[in-house]
């Protein structure tokens, strides 16, 4: 009976030191203590660029609201629907829309005729009756008559239509027809916000569409986007106000959207904001040197908890290096 030899004693390395090539001996452990504060101090720093840098997020306009604020801005509105200037007027064939002196105008005034009284819906039928023609030469004359109470447009930047002087109008004189008073019946519907409930009602599959051309017919709108930047030239509005931001949104719109070739398009838009979207979820994490990025940065000692002097750990076995991630290394020289 042969006897056999005794194994060698183990050899002892520092925990320090590779147990085999291609094996990792030391443990970095996370501090996950540090992961809420990490989290806090992110909170801060995007709520502080969202108060300096984002756009304002105000409440939702309602037509109430802007013809209350602005009633010579409805007045202008309603006029320039009648007479097919309006900037509605360039979408009448989409979305189901159809003219918008019918829409907004004529249409809620016939159906709240028999609340406004028997001067209204003298006007009204006055008007219908009318050649189109002579309701188009009516509603220009009102117009013009508008445009000599309104204040001097806006210097500088994007070009804006200034309200008329409300207090005024009643001053107004020449051959408008029945359309001051078709105006004046449809603004005091619009701030009793009837107006907003008819057009609601008339389209309620897509709640708020109709209102929402409606306030981009009125000077307001453009005025408050030119005042905060919102119009495309500068940043380029995100979002709309009291809605939450869409998932098309992907990254960095407001960069994107203005500043590449094409991105004030909407396929410029999209295609710009799908490319940047791609580059962060393939080239980041798969490029070589581009994903080595946070370890160069030394980003992990963020969330690492280091042993304290005289504190042992244990070398981990299976925690073998990725072969690519280790033929990386080797030409850093880390490896």
């Amino acid at each position: 009976m042969s006897e056999t030899a005794a194994p060698p004693p183990t050899e002892q390395r520092p925990a320090s030191e590779p147990a085999e090539a291609g094996l990792v001996t030391q443990h970095v452990r996370h501090a996950y203590w540090k992961y809420p504060i990490i989290a806090l101090v992110l909170a801060v720093a995007l709520g502080l660029l969202g108060v300096f840098a984002g756009s304002p997020n105000s409440p939702r306009a309602t037509i109430a609201d802007t013809a209350r604020q602005d009633p010579g801005g409805a007045a202008l509105a309603f006029t320039q629907e009648l007479a097919g200037t309006s900037a509605s007027a360039a979408n009448q064939n989409e979305f189901g829309l159809g003219p918008p002196g019918e829409v907004f105008v004529t249409g809620p005034l016939s159906s709240f005729a028999p609340l406004l009284g028997g001067t209204v819906a003298a006007a009204l039928a006055r008007y219908q009756t009318a050649p189109a023609s002579q309701q188009a030469a009516w509603a220009d004359n009102y117009l013009k008559a508008l445009d000599t109470i309104a204040p001097a447009s806006m210097e500088g930047g994007m070009v804006t239509t200034m309200s008329p002087d409300y207090a005024k109008i009643a001053t107004l004189h020449g051959n408008f027809g029945p359309v001051p008073v078709l105006v004046q019946a449809d603004v005091q519907l619009a701030q009793g916000g009837h107006l907003e409930q008819y057009l609601e009602a008339r389209e309620p599959g897509h709640t708020l569409h109709l209102a929402t051309i409606w306030l981009y017919d009125h000077p307001k709108m453009l005025n408050d986007a030119v005042a905060n930047g919102l119009t495309d030239d500068q940043w380029g509005m995100v979002k709309e106000r009291d809605y939450l931001v869409g998932p098309w949104y992907l990254i960095i719109p407001a960069i994107i959207h203005v500043k590449l070739p094409g991105g004030v398009t909407g396929t410029g838009f999209v295609l710009w904001n799908l490319l940047v979207a791609l580059i962060f979820i393939f080239a980041v994490p798969l490029v070589p040197g581009l994903r080595s990025l946070p370890r160069k940065l030394r980003l992990y000692r963020g969330i690492a908890r280091y042993p304290t002097p005289g504190e042992q750990i244990p070398p981990d076995p299976n925690a073998r290096l990725n072969p690519v991630l280790k033929k990386e290394l080797e030409k850093e020289g880390l490896a």
